[in-house]
Formats: structure tokens, sequence, C-alpha cells
């Protein structure tokens, strides 16, 4: 067993190279490949992990204040800012450590408070506090969604899309949009939040693999446009079809309207004709 002092800076230096240089090769000799998460906010696992984190700005920091390790426990209290939502994030993050190795995490997440929103008068983080950032305003309002903001918006959609079977898909669609959201698949009909999730939850039970990418995405105003490709391999019934051992690689766009900073309704259109053309050939 390493000694406190080096599991502190073993830590620190894991959450530098994951969150603030973003090298994923380097960041997964500190990260077990067997990691158990229990955040509420990320899917399990370490790629859970990484990939959440390839789907945020380029601006994403942590910063620490303090550290701490009792045995093979490590205690951070930090910031993590530039992820595109309205407020930097005060996060305690506990950590255990196996082998040398960042192996199981739990956390405590708060939205940092301003000067005028503190009963105490004192900062969550550091010595002073941080600037306000205006909120992303109602739909009608005048300011435009940045790509930064539209990214931080849509991502957890998109990371419940990615192998859904493996992950807690009502908690990433509860994260990204607004309980009365509408999904439109055509210009009538459209699924609640909830039935949404149920949609998610079957097409990863038929094809374990599935993966969605972004592959382009554009805002107007308080919309944002999303074209994605979804890749995978069906091991059961798929919308009809029998699996043959044959994959796809199709085309989706997305359009969401955002209010109070989340997803109010989307209009989408996936190439299914097409997938399902390349699994019979």
């Amino acid at each position: 067993m390493k000694s406190a002092e080096a599991n502190k800076a073993l830590v620190l230096e894991a959450f530098d190279t994951l969150f603030n240089k973003r090298d994923y090769a380097k960041a997964a000799e500190f990260w077990s490949d067997q990691y158990i998460q229990h955040s509420a906010h990320i899917a399990s696992g370490r790629d859970g992990l990484f990939n959440l984190i390839r789907a945020l700005p380029s601006t994403l920091r942590y910063e620490n204040a303090r550290i701490m390790a009792d045995g093979d426990f490590v205690m951070l209290h930090g910031r993590f800012s530039g992820h595109g939502r309205p407020r930097a994030w005060v996060v305690v993050d506990v950590v255990r450590m196996e082998n040398g190795r960042l192996k199981e995490h739990w956390d405590v997440i708060q939205d940092e408070a301003t000067k005028e929103e503190s009963k105490s008068g004192l900062p969550m983080f550091g010595n002073s506090f941080a600037e306000a950032t205006p909120q992303v305003s109602p739909v009608g309002g005048t300011e435009s969604l940045t790509i930064d903001q539209a990214r931080a918006i849509v991502a957890p959609l998109y990371d419940a899309l990615n192998q859904p079977a493996k992950k807690d898909v009502a908690a990433l669609l509860a994260k990204a949009a607004n309980p009365d959201y509408r999904s439109h698949h055509t210009n009538d009909e459209w699924l609640t939040r909830d039935q949404l999730t149920d949609v998610f939850k079957m097409i990863g039970a038929a094809v374990p693999d599935l993966t969605w990418t972004i592959e382009d995405i554009q805002t107007i105003g308080h919309q944002i446009v999303v074209r994605g490709k979804a890749t995978g391999t069906p091991t059961g019934e798929f919308w009809g079809t029998q699996p043959t051992g044959k994959g796809f690689n199709t085309m989706a766009i997305d359009i969401f309207t955002v209010k109070n900073g989340k997803l109010a309704s989307a209009y989408h259109v996936e190439n299914w004709v097409a997938a399902l053309q390349q699994i019979g050939k």
C-alpha cells in the first residue's frame, strides 16, 4: 500500500491529466480498467467517465483546494469550471485506491454561489468569490447559445445513447432535458422523456455496442442542431429485422430547443432504412 502522501500526489496528477490536459492514454494508466463509479452524473466504468469528459468543452478546468488521505481513500475539495453550465461546480470527490490506481469513486456536487447569494459571507472555494455567470436565458430571449454551452447541454443525452444497456438512461435524460420534454419523431407525434427512456433501453438491448457520436453541432439562437452518427451491430431483433452479424453506420439529424438551460423539445430524423439495408446485405 502506498503512503498517504504518495496517494495524494498520484490522484492530483491523475485529475490534472484527465480534466485539464485531456490526455486519455496517460489517464488510463491512473484509472483502473475495473473502475467503479457511484456518481449520479457519470456512467459506470472508466469509459463512462472518459466519454463524458470527451463530450465537454475544451475549456473544462479542475482546480484543487484541499486534499487528504486515509489509507487507500483520498478526498479532494475542488472546483470544475468551463464545462458550459451557468455555474462552476464545487465538488468533494472521494476515491479509493487499489494497486496504485483509482478504483472507486463517490462525489458531492454544488453550484458555486456568488457573494450576494452566500448567507455565510464566505466563498465556497478558495479565498474569493467567483464572478456570477449569466444563466442561459429562456426561449425568446436575445442571448444566443454558444457552441460550448450547446455541447454541455446535449452531452448527457448522447451519453445515454452510447451503450444504453449499461447506463442509467433515466438519470442522464433528466440531467439533459426538462420534465415536460417532447421528442418529436414526426411533425405531429412525440414521446415524453420517460417514453424516450424506454426507447433508448430497447435500442440498447438490441444493439449492445451502440455508439452515437456528434459529428457537427451548430446553434441558432436557443436551438441546437446536431448531425450525429450511429453505429452498431444488432444481436437481437432491431426494428423488426433479425440480427445477421452485420453492423450499420447511419446518420441522424436532431434539432433541439433549449429552455432554462435544458432541452425543451426535439425534432429528429434517423436514417434507419439505410441501417436496416446494411444489416441485411
